[in-house]
């Protein structure tokens, strides 16, 4: 599931009936559990990316560094001599690999917080029906 759905999903769950305020309260364990399990697969997901990441911030280092095998410069030439530091992390940081793999966890930080915010708005829904009832009482005069 990606983000576009993810939102889509919320913008109907996220709807509060006014004609049924008891289910609505009986629904928000439900709506948790169903976003909390969405929000404990992006988390996992983003550890994984992040292992991967330092994984192949690692073969980079290797490679931009001279030191991988003469295969790998046979298959994907490198001619450049870097000496410092700074000049093979620049390397490393404008990789092509390394920023597609940027992208996608920086996606997966960005699902996880609208899941965030959309957790705490359910665990503030009990809140939000109570004021709902509250004001329709106060609108009938009572």
């Amino acid at each position: 599931m990606n983000i576009e759905q993810l939102q889509e999903k919320w913008k109907e769950d996220s709807v509060i009936d006014p004609d049924k305020y008891g289910e609505e309260s009986v629904r928000i364990p439900q709506l948790h559990m169903r976003y909390m399990e969405f929000y404990n697969t992006f988390s996992l997901m983003k550890k994984d990316r992040e292992s991967e990441m330092r994984g192949l911030i690692k073969s980079k280092w290797v490679y931009y560094k001279g030191k991988a095998p003469a295969t790998v410069y046979r298959d994907t030439p490198f001619d450049f001599k870097l000496t410092t530091k700074e000049e093979i992390n620049m390397f490393i940081e404008a990789d092509e690999d390394i920023r597609k793999l940027q992208l996608k966890i920086d996606y997966i930080e960005q699902t996880i917080l609208f899941l965030d915010s959309v957790l705490r708005q359910i665990n503030n829904r009990n809140y939000q029906i109570k004021n709902a009832i509250d004001w329709e009482k106060f609108q009938a005069g009572m």
